[in-house]
């Protein structure tokens, strides 16, 4: 085994110099992108329709050179410490944004509004870049109401759409739930098929009406007790010439 790992003299000779080289003749590192300039990007900040506690952000680079922002924003609530934390799975680090390029990411101030344990902020600030202020936003601004209900914030990283930070977030499956009350439609239609018994009830009796002619029948038949008057003067007159 070790004959087999065994480095020839001359290679170990080429091995040396590489390793003794000046660092003028390494190989050259990717050039650092500068950080952007406050002026040069545009911050902004709404809640996501029909969700007061998720915000959406976004920043655009409107210079025409490509710079270097936070890889996750930098979000933090008026009067309260702290800021919110990257989700589960997002690094840190520095994000290249290109020359009109715009990224987007998600914000959940709070679970649950009703949560006992909620603060109230008047503001949410959002920033690029750390240790820099960004751009304060106002809860009437944001659509959250009077205040900012906080507690236990998170954020996704810069996302390349509205759509993919969403995802991060897990918003993409919640508009699947609604069409779900629409079989209810359908359940009028069996009723629909009830009445058909019932036409068959006016039909059973039918039967019973061809009874009522059986008494008249023996009408004819039952002279001996109704109809014996009438008769019986007829009989008479027959019979009694039969003496004479």
């Amino acid at each position: 085994m070790r004959a087999a790992i065994a480095v020839p003299t001359a290679s170990a000779a080429v091995a040396a110099l590489l390793l003794t080289a000046p660092p003028g003749q390494a190989a050259p590192a990717a050039p650092r992108v500068a950080p952007c300039v406050q002026g040069e990007v545009t911050l902004r900040a709404a809640t996501v329709p029909h969700r007061p506690t998720v915000v959406r952000v976004s920043v655009t680079n409107h210079s025409g050179r490509t710079c270097a922002i936070d890889r996750v924003p930098l979000v933090t609530f008026g009067g309260l410490d702290g800021a919110a934390l990257p989700v589960s799975g997002d690094g840190t680090g520095r994000l290249r944004l290109a020359a009109g390029a715009t990224v987007h990411a998600d914000v959940r101030t709070i679970v649950r509004t009703a949560d006992p344990q909620a603060r109230k902020a008047a503001s949410l600030t959002v920033g690029d870049w750390t240790g820099r202020w960004g751009r304060v936003f106002a809860p009437a601004r944001l659509g959250t109401g009077s205040k900012v209900a906080v507690w236990e914030p998170v954020t996704t990283s810069w996302q390349p759409s509205a759509a993919a930070a969403d995802r991060a977030l897990g918003l993409g499956t919640a508009p699947r739930t609604s069409p779900k009350p629409a079989p209810t439609k359908a359940t009028p239609t069996p009723t629909g098929t009830t009445p058909s018994p019932t036409r068959r009830v006016p039909h059973r009796p039918s039967p019973t009406p061809p009874a009522s002619p059986s008494p008249a029948s023996p009408a004819p038949t039952s002279p001996s007790p109704t109809g014996a008057t009438p008769t019986s003067p007829v009989s008479p007159t027959v019979s009694s010439p039969g003496p004479s």
